[in-house]
């Protein structure tokens, strides 16, 4: 299916980039997941796959991926099982729900290989819970993965303490509640999540934050709003066996590349304080008053961004 056949008439006319490219789809055991595939007018780089973040979807990268296949890169987006149109696999269809963060990177290995950027080396591009996958599909894959680029990583999720978050969320699952929302969320009213605050966490800039809500008025089936008690548990299991594993940290000797939010919100940010100089190759860049979505940001952080990650590409040796 090629992604303009969509027609998303209400974020064209936000002036929102299009998907380029077209859409792949593999038989998971969660069912039917979908990627987007971009290749480069002139492939004169390695690979990039995009990692999308909790709730988010294809369409909300294509702006991303515009600019890295201009810059050379084939480009592979996730619509993680249970985002996007991959399905819905919570009792309530806005909320997102996994039962192990395996069926994520199965899914991605499945969409790689249908990508033919299995027998290539690639690079992992990943935000927020995506930033946390990117990691662990470069150490998954280190035969050939060359690098990754996190942003605002999910090294953590927010509420703590982990043990007790596990606990709990471990028992509701077992009570057999684990695709209904967690304890506390509730979908939330699309008007009202749409409507820009100067304190909301994920960025400063009002055009930023309002334009990822556009893609719904065309697409309402891309949304997704709270997790269930199953993706919090899945979601601290895989961090406490991973990002916050000193050793599994110290592990990965892939070229990484860390750019965080000065003001961060939505992840727990001391752990990625602590966390990240366990990385043996990471370069870490922090931008004083930024917020969650880094790609959202101001012009000037957006100017930096990817003038760093255009640096790190060009630096990476295939």
């Amino acid at each position: 299916m090629v992604a303009g056949s969509d027609h998303f008439l209400a974020a064209i006319a936000a002036g929102l980039t299009q998907l380029g490219g077209e859409d792949i789809h593999v038989e998971t055991n969660t069912g039917q997941v979908r990627g987007h595939y971009w290749p480069a007018p002139v492939t004169a780089g390695m690979p990039v796959v995009i990692c999308p973040g909790f709730t988010e979807f294809c369409e909300k990268y294509a702006g991303v991926a515009a600019r890295l296949t201009a810059l050379g890169h084939d480009v592979l987006i996730i619509d993680w099982p249970g985002q996007g149109r991959s399905g819905h696999l919570g009792e309530l269809s806005l909320s997102v729900h996994i039962d192990d963060f395996e069926d994520h990177l199965c899914a991605a290995d499945a969409l790689i290989t249908a990508a033919g950027f299995a027998a290539r080396p690639v690079v992992f591009l990943g935000h927020s819970m995506g930033g946390h996958l990117a990691l662990r599909l470069a150490a998954r894959h280190r035969e050939f993965a060359r690098g990754a680029v996190i942003l605002s990583p999910m090294i953590a999720p927010p509420v703590m303490p982990v043990w007790g978050v596990r606990l709990l969320a471990l028992a509701i699952v077992s009570a057999g509640f684990g695709r209904r929302p967690a304890l506390g969320w509730q979908p939330t009213d699309l008007a009202d999540e749409r409507v820009f605050h100067e304190r909301n966490g994920l960025t400063r800039v009002r055009k930023g934050y309002e334009n990822q809500f556009v893609w719904f008025d065309d697409a309402p089936e891309l949304r997704r709003s709270g997790p269930t008690a199953g993706w919090v548990r899945a979601a601290y299991e895989s961090c406490a066996a991973t990002t916050l594993n000193a050793a599994w940290m110290r592990h990965l000797d892939v070229q990484i590349l860390a750019l965080t939010a000065g003001d961060e919100r939505i992840v727990h940010q001391p752990s990625t304080t602590r966390m990240l100089p366990c990385l043996p190759k990471c370069q870490h860049v922090s931008f004083d008053g930024a917020r969650h979505e880094l790609l959202f940001e101001t012009d000037e952080v957006q100017a930096e961004l990817w003038q760093r990650i255009e640096s790190f590409l060009a630096n990476l040796q295939p």
